[in-house]
């Protein structure tokens, strides 16, 4: 049955007679009278009793106004949400953080796009890179934001990336570097000096060590720089943490000092997505807000694959 069968005959029987529809429809009295006719053969039964100034409906007619009437709106809710779905205006926006990232500004940029987008409904995972480049594989997310030491998985897609070098952060009243002078430290210098960092630096910095000869000490291992950061403030280990985190304007009182020789140790913070998969409005419109907040240049990407055929 022709849909628009179904919001002529809603409009017929609220408005009570063929000539008050046909007005209100632009549609010739006949061509209605015609589609009522085709409506009972369809469903076998009349649907209205005729001759009455007004249009009355049998219990059949009754029935499928009411089913007519859900469908229509069905119909128009669906073209509705449709529509801000395609503005970005509803939906859902899937994003996974590394714990790098979680306690950052990441926050802040969810609270604004959420203000934002008070209709979207947002669904926030935190894991380890490559957890999140699986999540984006099997489309549980949509979008990561990440901190990485190393190459990503060819099926994700780097839209925006910005360098995170390894700095040192320690009390300077600890007496943990206090032979060292100047603005850098090398990694000489960190030999057998107790360190904290995140799970995903021990690779880079174990090979790092053991190319300048040096003794690594790992006082403790997470899998946030929030944790290695507590620790250097308490003076139990030199925090080998992101210039981001070192220079947040949380640790007052704290010496940073770049590492000479660590560019072996240096990551990227990365906004990720699956490669050639569809980019919804919803993430385009978080995009927007996360790289405008980070500084970050936006890489230019279609938002549907270049293979991708017009049906």
């Amino acid at each position: 049955m022709n849909l628009q069968y179904f919001y002529n005959y809603v409009t017929i029987v609220e408005e009570g007679s063929l000539t008050a529809a046909s007005k209100k429809l632009h549609v010739a009295q006949p061509a209605l009278s015609n589609q009522i006719k085709a409506m009972e053969q369809k469903y076998g039964t009349r649907l209205f009793f005729r001759g009455a100034r007004r249009l009355e409906l049998t219990d059949a007619g009754m029935i499928l106004y009411r089913k007519a009437k859900s469908i229509c709106e069905i119909e128009q809710a669906a073209q509705s949400e449709i529509l801000s779905g395609f503005s970005g205006q509803q939906g859902m926006l899937r994003v996974g953080v590394t714990p790098s990232v979680a306690h950052g500004r990441i926050t802040d940029v969810l609270l604004d796009f959420a203000q934002k987008y008070p209709q979207i409904e947002i669904k926030y995972l935190e894991a380890g890179p490559m957890d999140l480049c699986k999540m984006l594989h099997n489309g549980i997310i949509e979008m990561a934001a990440l901190k990485t030491m190393g190459d990503l998985p060819e099926n994700v897609h780097v839209i925006a990336t910005d360098v995170a070098p390894t700095v040192a952060l320690y009390d300077p009243k600890a007496g943990l570097l206090n032979e060292v002078i100047g603005d850098t430290v090398t990694i000489e210098q960190l030999s057998n000096v107790p360190l904290a960092m995140e799970e995903q630096y021990l690779i880079p910095v174990q090979n790092a060590f053991k190319q300048k000869g040096a003794q690594l000490y790992l006082k403790a291992l997470s899998s946030s720089p929030y944790v290695s950061a507590k620790i250097a403030v308490a003076g139990l280990a030199v925090g080998l943490v992101s210039a981001h985190v070192a220079y947040s304007g949380l640790l007052a009182g704290m010496t940073v000092k770049p590492i000479q020789d660590g560019g072996a140790l240096t990551g990227q913070y990365c906004i990720a997505v699956q490669q050639g998969n569809y980019r919804s409005q919803v993430v385009n419109n978080f995009l927007e807000i996360v790289t405008d907040a980070f500084g970050l240049k936006l890489i230019d990407e279609p938002s549907a694959p270049a293979n991708q055929e017009e049906i």
